[in-house]
C-alpha cells in the first residue's frame, strides 16, 4: 500500500484502515519522534461532507489534546499529491483494546479502572460540547505506558448541531436503541450507553448482544439491542453491583441510564471502594482556575530563577578546586601559593585522621549506653491517608416548582459550603450548561424542563441530582 509523501515525515509502515481513512506509521524528522498519520483513502470521494467530518475530527481532538486518556493531535494538513487531508497524532503501539481483550478479557479491577479513565475523557469532551458517537473497544488505543487513549472522533458532533445531521454513521454492536431506530442523532446518554457496552466487552471479549457462534448480522444485532433485556456478564468474579451498573448503562430508555459520564465514573469508583480495590482518580478538566494559587508578580525577580555562575578550574598539578571568580582579586604566582598549599595538605591529613578515630569510637564503643530515646527508627512502611478527603460523595438535594416567572429550582448542598465551591447545572431540554455559586436557578420557560445539578469543589464533583417540572 502506497503512503503519501509528507514533508518532514518519513514513512515506516501501514498500521491499519478504517471506514474512510488509512493510518500509517511515520517518523517525524524534527523533533524526532514516531507518529501515527491518518490519511483519507484515495478511493473515498472528497465531498464537502467528508471534508467537514475530517475537519471536525481535527478540531475536536485538538480541543481535547491535553487530556491524558485522549489521543493527542500534533498537526494536520493536506497532501501535496491528491490533496488528501491528514492528521498527525501521538503514536500508540497496536493492537487496540478490542483486539487485546478478544482472547484474554480483562480482570474486573482493570476493567473498572479503564472505565473510569474513559469516562473522564468522555465527560471532558461533553463539557466542551463534543459528543463522540462512536465509543467502542477498537477506538480505544493503548499508550506505551499501558494507559487507555480514546481516538477516532471522525463522526463526533457538537451538542448544538447533532439534531440537524442528515446522516449518522454508527457502529451497530455498541450503539443504543435510539440511534438504531432514528429517535436520536446522538446525546450524552447515547455516549454513556456505548461506554457501558465497551466496559462489558472488556470483561467478556465480545459486545453485549452478540451471540457466540450465533447470528450476529446487523439485522439480528439490531433486533436484540432494540428488544432483548440487557445481559449480565455471567462472570463469577464480577461484583453484582458492577453487573447491575452495566445493565443500567444498557437500558433501553435513556433516562434510566446514568445521567452523565461523570456519574458513571463515580459509580465505578464506589464499586472499587466496596471491593477494596485501589481508587482510580477521575481526570476531568476544571471549570475555573485554582483560586488557592496566587498569581506571582512578574515584575519581581523570582528567587528560583536560573543564573550563570562563572567558575575557574585550578590546574591539575595540585588538588583540584573550583572557586568563584572574583574579577577584582589579584592572581597569586605558583611560588607564592606553594607553601600555603603544602600546609593545607598537612592539616587536611590531620583532620581526616582525627575524624576516623572519632567515627571508630562511636561505632565500636562498648559502654552499654542505649540509643537516643528521641530518635525513632521506623521498622516498616506506613501507607499515608488521603491528603484531601473526598467528601463530595452525596448529591445536592434539588427541588423545582413552577412560578409566574418560570420554573424555580432550589437546592441544598450535601456538605457545608466552603469558599470557592460552586454548582454546575445542565438543562436536558436545551443541552445548556452553566455554573453558579447561588442555591437557586430561575428558568424562564413555559415548557417542561429537567435540570441536572452537581456540586463542585476544586477538581472534585459530587454525584448529580435530577429534577423535572412539567
Amino acid at each position: 500500500m502506497s503512503a503519501p509523501t509528507i514533508p518532514g515525515f518519513t514513512f515506516i509502515e501501514h498500521l491499519g484502515s478504517g471506514g474512510f481513512a488509512d493510518v500509517f506509521l511515520y517518523e517525524q524528522q524534527w523533533p524526532r519522534q514516531r507518529v501515527a498519520v491518518k490519511v483519507v483513502r484515495p478511493d473515498v470521494p472528497l465531498t464537502d461532507r467528508e471534508k467537514y467530518l475530517f475537519t471536525a475530527e481535527a478540531n475536536s481532538m485538538a480541543r481535547l489534546a491535553d487530556h491524558p486518556y485522549i489521543v493527542s493531535v500534533i498537526t494536520a494538513g493536506v497532501t501535496a499529491e491528491g490533496g488528501r487531508p491528514f492528521l498527525v497524532m501521538r503514536y500508540c503501539p497496536p493492537p487496540d483494546l478490542g483486539i487485546r481483550v478478544r482472547a484474554n478479557p480483562m480482570s474486573p479491577v482493570d476493567a473498572v479502572a479503564t472505565g473510569i479513565k474513559l469516562a473522564s475523557a468522555i465527560e471532558t469532551a461533553h463539557r466542551s460540547g463534543i459528543l463522540h458517537r462512536d465509543i467502542k473497544p477498537s477506538n480505544v488505543l493503548v499508550t506505551s505506558y499501558h494507559e487507555p487513549a480514546l481516538t477516532d472522533f471522525g463522526i463526533a458532533g457538537h451538542m448544538a448541531d447533532v439534531d440537524s445531521d442528515n446522516d449518522v454513521r454508527i457502529s451497530y454492536p455498541w450503539s443504543p436503541p435510539e440511534l438504531l431506530d432514528g429517535r436520536s442523532n446522538g446525546s450524552v446518554s447515547s455516549d454513556v450507553y456505548s461506554l457501558g457496552a465497551t466496559i462489558w466487552h472488556l470483561l467478556v471479549g465480545r459486545s453485549p448482544f452478540s451471540i457466540p457462534s450465533g447470528d450476529n448480522s446487523t439485522r439480528a444485532l439490531s433486533a436484540r439491542i432494540l428488544h432483548a433485556a440487557p445481559p449480565a456478564t455471567q462472570r463469577p468474579d464480577v461484583p453484582p453491583a458492577l453487573d447491575r451498573l452495566l445493565q443500567q448503562c444498557l437500558a433501553k430508555r435513556p433516562e434510566h441510564r446514568p445521567s452523565s459520564a461523570l456519574e458513571l465514573a463515580r459509580a465505578l469508583q464506589r464499586i472499587e471502594s466496596n471491593a477494596g480495590w485501589s481508587r482510580t482518580a477521575v481526570a476531568v478538566e476544571g471549570d475555573r482556575p485554582d483560586s488557592s494559587v496566587a498569581v506571582p508578580d512578574r515584575s519581581e525577580a523570582p528567587e528560583d530563577a536560573t543564573a550563570m555562575k562563572p567558575v575557574t578550574v585550578i590546574s591539575a598539578s595540585g588538588p583540584r578546586r573550583i572557586t568563584a571568580q572574583d574579577p577584582t582579586a589579584a592572581t597569586a604566582t605558583d611560588e607564592e601559593d606553594e607553601p600555603g598549599r603544602v600546609s593545607g595538605l598537612v592539616w587536611t591529613g590531620v583532620g581526616v585522621a582525627l575524624l576516623a578515630l572519632l567515627v571508630g569510637f562511636l561505632v565500636f564503643r562498648g559502654d552499654g549506653r542505649e540509643d537516643d530515646p528521641g530518635v525513632v527508627v521506623p521498622t516498616g512502611s506506613v501507607t499515608p491517608g488521603d491528603l484531601i478527603p473526598d467528601n463530595l460523595d452525596a448529591a445536592p438535594s434539588l427541588t423545582g416548582r413552577r412560578t409566574s416567572r418560570g420554573v424555580l429550582f432550589q437546592w441544598e448542598p450535601p456538605v457545608e459550603v466552603e469558599p470557592g465551591d460552586s454548582f454546575s447545572w445542565h438543562r436536558d431540554d436545551t443541552d445548556e450548561y452553566g455554573s453558579t455559586t447561588r442555591r437557586r436557578l430561575l428558568v424562564r420557560t413555559d415548557e417542561p424542563v429537567c435540570l441536572d445539578l452537581r456540586m463542585q469543589r476544586g477538581s472534585d464533583n459530587s454525584p448529580s441530582s435530577s429534577q423535572c417540572v412539567s
